[in-house]
């Protein structure tokens, strides 16, 4: 049995269905995905749609990023702290502008993890960040790390949010992170996501790259509404898509502090995006 497991899309539908195309090739029977569907990239319901229809097609099993607390958070609270925020959070409020009711009602039925038994096999613990908090990373050479794991009954645990694809921990339990589908960090103008295969017991497993057509990809979102809500985020994505350097947040960081942290984060000013994406070398 060979499973595929995605995570991070971020709404870069492109790069999705690239993804489970090659996955369907390769002869996955199971998909799993964890979180973070939406967010970056234009026309959200498009990749609802293959969501949506893959899942009626297959053998789907999803949990919910800290992507989609956003859209949550926005829904039960319209007065949250983004939602008069500036270019800064662009992206967002661009994105739940086009989401439905019903992907809001997909998103609450999500847990944050999932325990997975698969007959004959070694149970798989799936969750975004760590099983507890969807924003919290399982990242290497982390004392932390290994302390949230060991409280863990699983020995295969799964996860994402970081964007970097490979072995977490390899010790009594296996962490492996997927990557990300849709903006990959350390990877230049590529897709990941994993590939698991069983040999009756345990889990073998195959870190998968694509090549993304980022022309494509950078030209939808230049011409889109995005760009305008949103413009040096999307000029950092595009840069991630690029180079695989320098995330958005990363980006940010660098703008509230030449800003000298006088606004709040979702309303650090332009011309510090503007001055921070200059300095870090963004175009």
């Amino acid at each position: 049995m060979k499973v595929a497991v995605l995570s991070d899309i971020h709404g870069n539908y492109h790069a999705l269905e690239n993804c489970l195309q090659d996955a369907k090739k390769r002869g996955a029977e199971k998909f799993w995905f964890l979180g973070d569907y939406l967010g970056e990239f234009p026309y959200p319901q498009k990749t609802m749609e293959i969501l949506y229809k893959f899942k009626e097609e297959n053998d789907c099993v999803f949990i919910r990023g800290n992507k989609e607390n956003y859209w949550l958070d926005r829904k039960y609270n319209p007065d949250c702290e983004w939602v008069d925020g500036n270019s800064t959070v662009g992206a967002m409020k661009y994105c739940y502008k086009y989401i439905e009711q019903k992907d809001l009602d997909f998103f609450e039925s999500l847990p944050i993890s999932r325990h997975v038994v698969i007959q004959g096999m070694e149970p798989v613990l799936l969750c975004h960040g760590s099983a507890e908090n969807n924003r919290q990373k399982l990242l290497p050479n982390d004392e932390k790390t290994r302390e949230i794991v060991e409280n863990y009954h699983e020995k295969y645990i799964l996860c994402g949010h970081s964007h970097v694809q490979g072995v977490v921990l390899d010790s009594d339990k296996l962490v492996l992170n997927a990557g990300s589908v849709g903006v990959p960090m350390n990877s230049v103008e590529s897709s990941k996501y994993l590939m698991l295969e069983s040999d009756g017991s345990q889990w073998k497993y195959d870190f998968i790259t694509l090549p993304m057509d980022v022309d494509k990809v950078e030209e939808e979102i230049r011409q889109s509404e995005l760009m305008e809500y949103a413009p040096f985020w999307s000029r950092s994505v595009i840069h991630v898509l690029r180079t695989g350097e320098i995330s958005q947040g990363t980006a940010l960081s660098k703008a509230m502090e030449i800003d000298e942290y006088k606004s709040p984060w979702y309303l650090t000013p332009d011309e510090c995006w503007e001055k921070a994406l200059e300095e870090l070398g963004i175009g």
